[in-house]
């Protein structure tokens, strides 16, 4: 019998119950708020958990669609190559109230989804595919110098900096290595440790994206990670882009990451308040994400979230909590801590 969800009247708040093998009763729970809080205990969550919990308990029984958007959600990693469109498919389906779109979009989940049998591999390779192509048509883009209009455009541009002869040329090597159908990564790491070993000393020592020269072994031709196709582009496009610049690759990743956790935080948080954010204080240091294409992807969540219910309001702040508390036991402090606006209806619901 293939796993399926246990009847929802039996499953805790916060958690999610598979079983997956019905004849030996045999199952598996998971905490939705894994990328949020890293325990399984109730009591240890903080007090916006505990009062969106409530106001769950206070919510008619959920149907299958909504329990797997919200298990979807808890997979949510701002560094999964995916990010930020991750967020927009998951305002879509709140929205629309149907898990339409079972895109892998982060580990955080621990297998929830993986276990119900949506992230097979050629499920895997088409996404790989996706997200390989968008980086593929950017770079095109650059090489025009035509004005960049999605994340990844912006990420590209922003990574490779300034056009320059030497950029050009590497530019143009990469886009005709990569194969979005038939890419296996260590030609790519290959690749990214020639060009970051003319700038950096010891890649093993930096933090993300770098990471995956510490943890992908060598002779690997196809790893389980999503995400180590994107990290190796991002760090071969940022040893690319500062070399020889004042810039800091690091510092430039970090921005491009916490502007849109910033801009989709507004954009939600305002939708739950039933407020229009066009005239609110706005950061003038943003590298990555213009002041229209903030006002743009704020009307797009707000389109896409639609009309407010219980339960659309109950998974957009759901949502709103993973984005601003995502992977926030690294204890250290970031651009949206400087807009408390960004967060604010916790304030009005607690």
């Amino acid at each position: 019998m293939c796993p399926k969800l246990v009847a929802y009247k039996h499953v805790p708040l916060g958690f999610e119950i598979v079983i997956e093998n019905a004849d030996a009763e045999m199952g598996k729970t998971w905490n939705l708020w894994w990328n949020v809080k890293p325990t399984d205990d109730p009591e240890s969550w903080d007090s916006e958990i505990k009062v969106i919990n409530k106001i769950q308990s206070r919510l008619s029984e959920l149907n299958t669609d909504q329990r797997l958007i919200r298990a979807q959600m808890a997979e949510f990693c701002r560094l999964h190559p995916l990010f930020p469109q991750s967020i927009a498919i998951l305002c879509k389906e709140i929205g629309e109230g149907r898990f339409f779109k079972p895109v892998k979009i982060g580990c955080e989940g621990r297998g929830l989804l993986d276990s119900l049998g949506y992230h097979g591999r050629e499920s895997l390779r088409e996404q790989r595919k996706e997200f390989l192509t968008q980086y593929v048509k950017s770079l095109k883009k650059w090489l025009k110098q035509s004005q960049p209009e999605t994340p990844t455009e912006s990420k590209v541009y922003g990574f490779l900096g300034q056009s320059t002869d030497s950029k050009i040329a590497f530019v143009d090597r990469l886009v005709h290595m990569v194969d979005p159908n038939e890419f296996l990564i260590h030609s790519l790491r290959r690749l990214t440790e020639d060009v970051c070993t003319r700038t950096c000393d010891d890649l093993k020592v930096l933090d993300r994206p770098f990471n995956c020269f510490k943890c992908l072994p060598e002779e690997a031709s196809i790893p389980q990670c999503q995400c180590c196709y994107s990290m190796f582009l991002d760090a071969c496009l940022l040893c690319a882009g500062t070399s020889g610049e004042k810039r800091s690759m690091l510092d430039e990743f970090r921005h491009f990451v916490e502007e849109n956790l910033l801009v989709y935080s507004v954009a939600i948080n305002s939708w739950l308040e039933g407020k229009s954010p066009k005239h609110a204080a706005w950061s003038k240091n943003m590298r990555y994400v213009s002041k229209d294409s903030v006002l743009e992807t704020i009307d797009k969540v707000h389109s896409c979230l639609g009309e407010k219910d219980e339960v659309k309001e109950w998974l957009a702040t759901c949502l709103l909590k993973t984005i601003k508390d995502n992977q926030r036991w690294h204890k250290r402090t970031e651009l949206i801590d400087d807009f408390p606006k960004a967060t604010s209806y916790f304030k009005e619901i607690l």
